[in-house]
């Protein structure tokens, strides 16, 4: 007697995967278990990963010079204070008629030379509207003497508190500002200590002066800028939303008048902070791989030892006519079964691990301290899980397939089984 040729349905197939399964439930339970682990470690690091890279470059757009910056073509790659926009007030009369959602952020940048009587210092003088400029809402929380500085005030300067110490100033205090222009002069202003910002950034305390527009457009005109057409280094863009810099940045391209100033996005402008997250997703990415592989021989070895258990099973089956692909069809549901399983226990773990730091953070202060700042950006000292819907299919995507493919060689070597040598096992 034989099994009839009658293809036999789907769900007695389903019954018998799940049936299989749960035949020795410890060695089921300890594979969903290493799943769930290694997928949980997955969840956490990735998610931890994307809340730290989201977090550095908001700080650097938000530090830095916006989504998009208009500046002199030349200066990314040869920074030097000759190099500005002559046309500062006309352009950005034109931005401005172009409705960009978002804000346009003058700026004049500097290389400077902070000197008194203690002390001299190589700086980065920052001049903006000290009214609406984002470093405003950066920095000002941070200000520990003094105030912020004003319109009203010509000289007033914002100095860190490394700063204040190298050149040994207070508040009141007296600094020089020299530039040396194209010509090989130098030209020097007088400045005063308005207020002084401790932010725990070494490249802000130690490195930045903030003034007024007025007080550093001096330097410009030095170098031949005209006043009335209030020159400036730079225009930051701060995009409403982030997704459309794309589309600005080409709407920006096409209307923009001055053949020498180059529209630049933030990937550009800091080459050195998509560099580092590019590294640090390569090594992400080889972490997951090893826990990949982990997971793909506990799944292997769990439907192997499941077949070779089966062998005389098999051999029966076969001997009384079941199709070489019925055998397959049935390893690959139970490898089916069993990837579903991973992925709802990976989740489940997973998942609450992701949803406790989200909620919570990790304050990461303790364990760098040398402090977070990183490719002249920072990352706040509390990071809090970040997973995108993106990311919520790649993770899924990944264990459920590789934990099917993982059921192919099974299924194989279950379809190859002898009948007459299986029955003698």
């Amino acid at each position: 007697m034989t099994i009839s040729t009658t293809p036999l349905p789907l769900s007695t197939f389903v019954m018998l995967a799940w049936r299989n399964l749960w035949r020795h439930r410890r060695r089921t339970i300890i594979t969903l278990v290493s799943i769930a682990l290694g997928f949980g470690l997955a969840v956490f690091s990735i998610g931890l990963q994307d809340s730290g890279h989201n977090n550095m470059v908001k700080n650097a757009i938000n530090m830095g010079d916006g989504h998009i910056t208009l500046q002199e073509k030349d200066y990314l790659a040869s920074p030097a204070n000759y190099r500005y926009i002559a046309e500062g007030k006309n352009l950005l009369q034109k931005l401005t008629q172009l409705k960009i959602n978002g804000k346009l952020i003058p700026r004049i940048t500097l290389q400077v030379l902070a000197s008194t009587a203690n002390n001299s210092v190589g700086v980065r003088l920052q001049g903006i509207n000290p009214n609406n400029d984002p470093l405003r809402s950066l920095l000002n929380k941070y200000v520990k003497q003094g105030q912020w500085v004003n319109n009203a005030d010509n000289r007033g300067l914002i100095i860190g508190s490394g700063m204040a110490k190298k050149l040994k100033v207070k508040i009141g205090s007296k600094i020089i500002i020299i530039t040396g222009k194209k010509g090989g002069d130098s030209e020097s202003h007088l400045g005063r200590v308005q207020g002084i910002f401790q932010s725990g950034i070494a490249e802000l305390d130690k490195y930045l002066i903030i003034s007024g527009l007025a007080f550093s457009r001096k330097f410009l005109v030095a170098e031949g800028a005209q006043q009335d057409k209030e020159p400036l280094t730079r225009i930051a863009i701060f995009l409403d939303d982030a997704k459309t810099i794309q589309s600005v940045k080409t709407l920006l391209k096409k209307n923009n008048p001055y053949p020498k100033v180059s529209v630049l996005d933030w990937q550009e402008m800091m080459p050195q902070l998509v560099q580092y997250i590019v590294i640090d997703d390569i090594s992400a990415y080889i972490m997951q791989v090893f826990i990949l592989l982990v997971i793909l021989f506990g799944i292997v070895n769990t439907v192997l030892m499941s077949i070779l258990e089966r062998t005389r099973e098999f051999g029966l089956l076969r001997a009384l006519g079941l199709k070489r692909q019925y055998l397959v069809l049935l390893i690959l549901i139970e490898t089916l079964l069993l990837s579903l399983l991973a992925v709802a226990c990976g989740w489940l773990v997973g998942g609450s691990i992701h949803w406790y730091v989200a909620t919570y953070g990790i304050d990461f202060t303790s364990l760098i301290p040398e402090g977070t700042s990183f490719a002249g950006t920072f990352m706040d000292p509390v990071i809090y899980s970040e997973l995108s819907a993106k990311r919520v299919i790649q993770l899924t995507s990944i264990i459920f397939l590789t934990t099917l493919i993982s059921g192919i060689y099974p299924a194989i070597k279950a379809s190859r089984i002898q009948p007459i040598e299986a029955l003698k096992t």
